[in-house]
């Protein structure tokens, strides 16, 4: 089985993926599975262009390097699929039965407990010709943060969850574990695996409809499938199916 074997513990940083990413530049060689953990990160990513906010040495930044070399570029959405499982198996370590019911991967990768965010992902790939040549994964996770922005929408952590306090390296090392056991899976073909892990803890996946917002309008809709290249399907109140990309759909 692949394992981390280099790790960077960092005091401050800008950004773990940014960090991560100028290593690469500079050693082409950099082996699959570095990590670089920091305790406070000044200007943190997110998706869609934003900011990732968290409180020094009270959760979990961190990024890892891959080199998926065996998966092509319309393939890529399966390290999505691979970091979301990761970290919602690992949070499950520290919830009881009735809680880890409400750890949901909501598309394509944002970590919720209830309706609330635990957890954000940001991937980068790089890509030569039709196949990834590697892949930077950033993970945030709140772990001991008591007191958020009031201008986040929606943010919870495991303490909030739980009312525990807990040790950031106790949880980092379930979450290596894993990543390592999800990569793994991926390496032995098992991706038809990881998408069933992926569909079952989806975000709204229950049949309901619920509301969304186009470039077309607001309407109410229900998910019907995740497409490997990460396209959601979904079916609307007349029956119709349709397909969004990313940037293409926001949940309301």
């Amino acid at each position: 089985m692949k394992r981390f074997r280099n790790f960077e513990l960092l005091e401050e940083i800008p950004s773990t993926n940014s960090y991560l990413w100028e290593l690469v530049q500079k050693n082409p060689t950099l082996p699959e599975l570095y990590g670089v953990f920091t305790r406070h990160q000044t200007h943190g990513k997110g998706q869609r262009g934003n900011t990732w906010h968290s409180k020094p040495g009270e959760n979990i930044i961190i990024s890892f390097l891959l080199r998926p070399q065996f998966l092509e570029s319309n393939e890529q959405f399966v390290i999505s699929e691979l970091a979301s499982i990761a970290v919602a198996r690992c949070l499950a370590q520290f919830l009881d039965e009735d809680q880890k019911k409400q750890i949901t991967v909501k598309w394509p990768n944002d970590i919720y407990y209830g309706d609330k965010k635990i957890a954000g992902i940001l991937i980068e790939h790089s890509l030569t010709g039709n196949t990834i040549d590697y892949s930077i994964i950033g993970l945030g996770i709140n772990i001991n943060e008591r007191d958020f922005p009031e201008d986040l929408p929606n943010p919870i952590s495991l303490t909030q969850i739980t009312g525990k306090e807990y040790e950031l390296a106790e949880v980092i090392a379930f979450l290596l574990h894993e990543i390592q056991e999800q990569y793994q899976a991926i390496l032995r073909g098992l991706r038809t695996d990881l998408h069933a892990r992926y569909m079952k803890h989806l975000y709204r996946r229950d049949g309901q409809f619920y509301p969304y917002e186009s470039a077309q309008g607001i309407f109410k809709a229900r998910i019907r499938d995740v497409q490997p290249n990460g396209i959601i399907t979904l079916c609307h109140e007349d029956g119709e199916l349709h397909d969004y990309a990313f940037k293409e759909l926001k949940f309301l």
